[in-house]
């Protein structure tokens, strides 16, 4: 009875990880041995003869399915942008400070397993973690449908604004604006579909003046790449994409 009982209890921290993953990922957790060993960070082992394992081999394979989706997903989305820009674009994504805050968001110190208190774990604590359940998402079900829900969660969360963020060209065609007399304002000039999905174009103008326009897959991000060749037409610097 004590070993049928032990068979069928619920964890709560594995309902919490089932959550996390049906919330943030749109799937449901097949195989949840993968997942806790996903949250499972280095210090519960300390002293542990079970042989289970720490985070750490799911982090390792998590980082690589993180580097495979993100490059496909910029080398599809700008198919002009040069290898050097593409490179740039994927850091930003895929850097430890990005990914911190993604595991922050998504709730992932809730779920956790460390030993120490809770106020003692690390912002990288969590970016590792992200990379180890990116990792045992791939296990449960595949790069295909791993690479779907990861990039949709990361478009959530900003990916495309994170990719395009660039010098704040923006505030300095404001303040050059200013100076001059002038009045700037962006406005739409065309709203279409790429990919199915919603783009956009924006025209940046001082006074009646068109200095440029950029495109985006939101207004904002369009409004940064028109600000760009706007500064770029004004002040003749040769300002290169970033």
């Amino acid at each position: 009875m004590q070993f049928l009982h032990r068979l069928f209890r619920k964890d709560p921290s594995s309902g919490k990880i089932r959550t996390i993953v049906r919330t943030h990922f749109r799937l449901k957790v097949r195989n949840i041995v993968y997942y806790e060993e996903a949250m499972r960070h280095s210090s519960v082992l300390d002293g542990d003869t079970s042989g289970k394992n720490s985070n750490e081999r799911l982090e390792f394979l998590g980082d690589a399915v993180l580097d495979l989706s993100i490059a496909a997903y910029l080398y599809n989305k700008d198919r002009k942008a040069a290898e050097g820009l593409l490179t740039q674009r994927k850091s930003k994504v895929v850097s430890r400070k990005y990914l911190n805050l993604l595991g922050e968001q998504i709730g992932l110190e809730d779920i956790l397993d460390v030993k120490m208190r809770r106020e003692d774990i690390r912002q990288n604590m969590l970016g590792n973690a992200m990379e180890a359940l990116i990792g045992a998402i791939y296990l449960d079900h595949g790069y295909r449908r791993t690479n779907t829900s990861l990039i949709k969660l990361m478009k959530r969360f900003g990916l495309d604004e994170k990719i395009y963020e660039t010098t704040d060209f923006k505030s300095k065609l404001h303040h050059w604006a200013q100076k001059e007399l002038l009045t700037l304002s962006f406005k739409v000039i065309r709203e279409y579909m790429q990919d199915g999905e919603n783009a956009f174009e924006v025209e940046v103008f001082a006074g009646e003046e068109s200095l440029g326009s950029g495109e985006g897959s939101s207004k904002k991000i369009a409004e940064k790449n028109a600000a760009r060749k706007g500064w770029k037409k004004v002040f003749d610097k040769g300002v290169s994409s970033l």
